[in-house]
Formats: C-alpha cells, sequence, structure tokens
C-alpha cells in the first residue's frame, strides 16, 4: 500500500494571517520584489502574531523627509518608519487580535546607508523590513536594555535567513 502525503494548506493559512499592502512610490529600480518584502515581515512577524494586515510604502527622499517631520519631528528622510495601528499595547496577543500597521521604506537612504555601510543592498533591506517590523510589534530600543533584547532579536531573525549580523 501507497503511503499517502499529508496535504498541509501552508501558504493558504498564511495568506489567511498575514496580509500585504503594497505601493512603491519611489523612482529607485534596484529594490526587492514585492514577494521578498512580504518574506521578510512574515518571518518577523508570525511568532507574535496571529493575524496581520501590514502596508508597505516605498518613498522617495522627499516625501519620506516630510513623513520622518512632521510624525517625529526630524528633518531628514531615514531608512524606515513604523507606525502601528495600536501603538504601545505590546503583547503577546490572542487569536482573534490583529496587528495592524504601516512602514515606511525611502529607498535612496537604504542604498546609501548600505554602500556607507559596506553592506549587500538585499540583507541591509532585510535587516531594516525586520527592525521596522518589529517596532509595529511594540520592541524598541529606547534604553540600552530595550536595545539589547530588540538587536539581539533582530540578529537571530536575521541569522535563520542567513544574513550576517548588522551589528557586528
Amino acid at each position: 500500500m501507497k503511503k499517502q502525503t499529508k496535504y498541509f494548506p501552508f501558504l493558504y493559512i498564511q495568506k489567511q494571517r498575514f496580509s500585504l499592502y503594497y505601493q512603491n512610490d519611489s523612482q529607485e529600480n534596484n529594490l526587492p520584489s514585492e514577494k521578498q518584502f512580504y518574506q521578510w515581515i512574515w518571518h518577523a512577524l508570525k511568532n507574535f502574531y496571529r493575524r496581520a494586515e501590514i502596508s508597505l510604502i516605498l518613498l522617495d527622499e522627499a516625501e519620506a523627509r516630510a513623513y520622518n517631520h512632521d510624525y517625529r519631528g526630524k528633518d531628514y528622510a531615514t531608512n524606515v518608519l513604523s507606525f502601528a495601528h495600536n501603538e504601545g499595547e505590546f503583547s503577546f496577543v490572542e487569536q482573534d487580535d490583529v496587528l495592524r500597521g504601516d512602514l515606511i521604506i525611502c529607498p535612496q537612504v537604504v542604498a546609501h546607508e548600505a554602500a556607507e555601510q559596506g553592506k549587500s543592498l538585499h540583507d541591509h533591506y532585510a535587516h531594516l523590513v525586520i527592525h521596522g517590523t518589529l517596532h509595529l510589534i511594540g520592541f524598541d530600543h529606547m534604553d540600552d536594555a530595550e536595545a539589547e533584547e530588540m538587536e539581539t532579536l533582530e540578529t537571530n531573525l536575521l541569522a535563520q535567513l542567513h544574513i550576517a549580523d548588522p551589528y557586528a
């Protein structure tokens, strides 16, 4: 008697748990694919939230600078901004709770930082997407203990993707 393979609709279940709204308003050409962004975000959040709805928007420097100015009071474009819709409610939530938030990434800043730091563009994007997603979840780096916890988690998540420690 032939043994049957167990059917497990992982991708179907994953799509039920996590939806990504992706919008590229950047003129930058050397970008990861939407699928790659999806995989990085999923990798960061899958152990913390049962369900998530996240928007990822890529903006050029002028628009990213405006967001950073309006929401953080900083007059420069930054690599990633995170806006959690349930800001400050960090917890390992119940099954029915949904993480909702927005990530804004400025590809020009990411590319400049990667070149300046001698990192591959792919690895730097992965790091910043995971970093931003952890902010959505509720992690922060305002004090040394929080920073160490968040950096350790980032490093571990990146290592699972075979990406070197960005803080080394």
